[in-house]
């Protein structure tokens, strides 16, 4: 199936092929186009993210999320840490197709937004947790059940650790994805990822083992 896309998405096609090593179906493409559109309808009453412009939103929001999806394999169960605007769960869910990806998100109108734009966009190996990490957490249907825990802009690299591990089953990884230098703790050993978003943002991606 073909579908005429915008520049912008073309674009951001041939970015994540380039700089990710990841190649998405033009129907992908559109699912990430209708999640935007959704975003930004709901945007101007949630603030979700702090731009308005789409080519701003994709260039930072979702060509991150989608690096980050580059580093998980299909087929892994992924859990995204406090997913808010759906960054980056809801892209690595459209970009891994055979993937289950839990986003976990506490605040209630958040959570109404996750589920329309997983609705509209048709992402159907996506599921919505709506508590907090750490009640999550506890539950057996989530504890030690992930190959793969990600987190955007949710807290320092060494909390989202604290938070990702009762996730992980073993040999699980959890993803940090960062915008500054910080320092880990010397009882983690992470393998440290840089790259640049469309923008020229400089961003880094860390991969901690457990």
């Amino acid at each position: 199936m073909s579908i005429d896309l915008p520049s912008e998405w073309r674009a951001l096609g041939e970015w994540v092929a380039s700089t990710a090593g990841l190649a998405l179906t033009s129907v992908q493409l559109e699912q990430l186009r209708t999640y935007l559109a959704t975003l930004l309808v709901w945007n101007r009453k949630l603030a979700l993210v702090s731009q308005h412009d789409p080519v701003q939103i994709i260039a930072k929001h979702v060509a991150d999320s989608l690096f980050a999806a580059s580093r998980c394999s299909d087929g892994e169960a992924i859990v995204d840490l406090g997913s808010g605007a759906g960054f980056p769960g809801l892209p690595i869910a459209i970009a891994r197709p055979a993937s289950r990806v839990c986003l976990i998100e506490s605040r209630g109108k958040k959570v109404s937004f996750l589920g329309e734009a997983r609705r509209a966009a048709q992402i159907r190996n996506a599921i919505i947790c709506d508590g907090r990490i750490e009640t999550v957490a506890a539950m057996p249907a989530h504890r030690g059940r992930y190959a793969v825990a990600t987190a955007r802009a949710l807290t320092s690299m060494s909390a989202f650790l604290e938070l990702a591990g009762p996730f992980l089953a073993p040999g699980g990884r959890a993803l940090g994805m960062r915008s500054t230098e910080e320092p880990l703790s010397n009882s983690h050993s992470a393998e440290e990822i840089p790259y640049q978003l469309p923008d020229g943002t400089r961003r880094r991606l860390l991969v901690v083992r457990t």
